[in-house]
């Protein structure tokens, strides 16, 4: 048995582009602890993107593997692998993918409708992030209606209520300015400090690196030493 929640165990990711390989992530290994704040870091295009959609199990590798809990989430059935996505991790996309014509609220409670099948819907906890994220006031406002800073709040919002044990984000505050990036990340490592979740961040530029475990830089697919 592992101690560590997330492995990434000699993890590669090839493509082919106009005839030519490309290594997007090339042979990887990093290992992250229950509760750790991580950083991966590098410049657009060095493979931060292709790497957490890896651990998180949205694409395959070509070569290697990903634990996570000790399951090897490659390898597991898709059945599995939801229920994993479902339950236990929570990832933040760079677009925020909200529904146009769902309203904040709807657009919150639909991340969670899977997972409550069978209970009510706990209206009050997502009162409770909306007001954490100075949302409350735009309940029932439609995404056209939000600013950039605001739509990525609510995208925040829908992975966080269903209280994933792990966040995976990518570029979180990439689209918005820099009070804005600066709520974000204060929300983020206070629900990370409350809720004692694993928060795995990348991003192209410095943030937060002083409250982080751990920083890996990633430049050409590869971790710099």
């Amino acid at each position: 048995m592992s101690k560590y929640q997330i492995e990434c165990i000699s993890l590669c990711k090839k493509y082919t582009r106009n005839k030519q390989i490309v290594n997007a992530v090339d042979n990887i290994n990093l290992c992250i602890s229950t509760n750790e704040i991580v950083i991966i870091k590098g410049r657009s295009g060095a493979g931060k993107s292709t790497l957490l959609n890896l651990m998180c199990g949205l694409i395959k590798p070509t070569q290697g593997k990903v634990m996570i809990e000790n399951n090897s989430i490659n390898e597991v059935s898709n059945h599995v692998l939801s229920r994993l996505l479902l339950n236990q991790v929570g990832i933040i996309f760079q677009s925020f993918n909200l529904l146009p014509t769902y309203s904040v609220f709807e657009n919150i409670e639909i991340g969670i409708i899977p997972k409550r099948l069978k209970q009510r819907i706990d209206k009050e906890n997502i009162i409770s992030l909306l007001e954490r994220f100075n949302l409350k006031d735009n309940i029932y406002s439609l995404p056209s209606e939000l600013s950039v800073g605001q739509q990525q709040k609510v995208a925040i919002i829908r992975t966080l209520v269903k209280e994933p044990s792990i966040i995976f984000a990518d570029e979180p505050t990439g689209s918005v300015d820099d009070e804005t990036a600066g709520e974000i990340l204060e929300s983020l490592l206070n629900l990370q400090r409350d809720k004692q979740v694993t928060l795995v961040l990348a991003t192209h530029g410095n943030i937060i690196e002083q409250y982080a475990d751990n920083v890996f830089t990633i430049e050409n697919g590869r971790i710099k030493n």
